[in-house]
C-alpha cells in the first residue's frame, strides 16, 4: 500500500501515528506517576514532566552536536525554540 501513496501521504501518515504515540505515552507516563505518588499535586506532576523533557532535550542536544557539528549552546537554543508549544496550546485547548 505505501508504494501506492504520495510522498505527502506517507509523511502525513508518519506524522498521525506519531502524534497518537507520543499523546499515549505523555498521559500514560503521567498515569503511573500519578499511581506511583498518590497524594501528589499537579505542581509535582508537572515538574516530574518537565525534568524528563529536559533529559530528553539533553540527549536530542548531544544528537545534534554530534550529527550536525553545532555547539552545545546552539543545540540547546534550537531545541528551546523548536520545543515551545504553549501559546499553540493555549490557543488550541481555549476553544475547546
Amino acid at each position: 500500500m505505501l508504494g501506492f501513496m504520495t510522498r505527502r501521504d506517507a509523511s502525513h501518515d508518519f506524522m498521525t501515528r506519531n502524534h497518537a504515540a507520543t499523546q499515549a505515552f505523555a498521559y500514560q507516563l503521567a498515569e503511573v506517576w500519578l499511581d506511583l505518588h498518590p497524594n501528589a499535586s499537579a505542581e509535582q506532576l508537572v515538574d516530574f514532566l518537565r525534568q524528563e523533557a529536559l533529559r530528553a532535550e539533553a540527549a536530542a542536544a548531544e544528537v545534534a552536536v554530534a550529527r550536525d557539528g553545532v555547539t552545545m549552546e546552539q543545540a540547546v537554543a534550537d531545541l528551546a525554540y523548536m520545543h515551545e508549544y504553549r501559546d499553540l496550546m493555549r490557543k488550541e485547548l481555549s476553544t475547546r
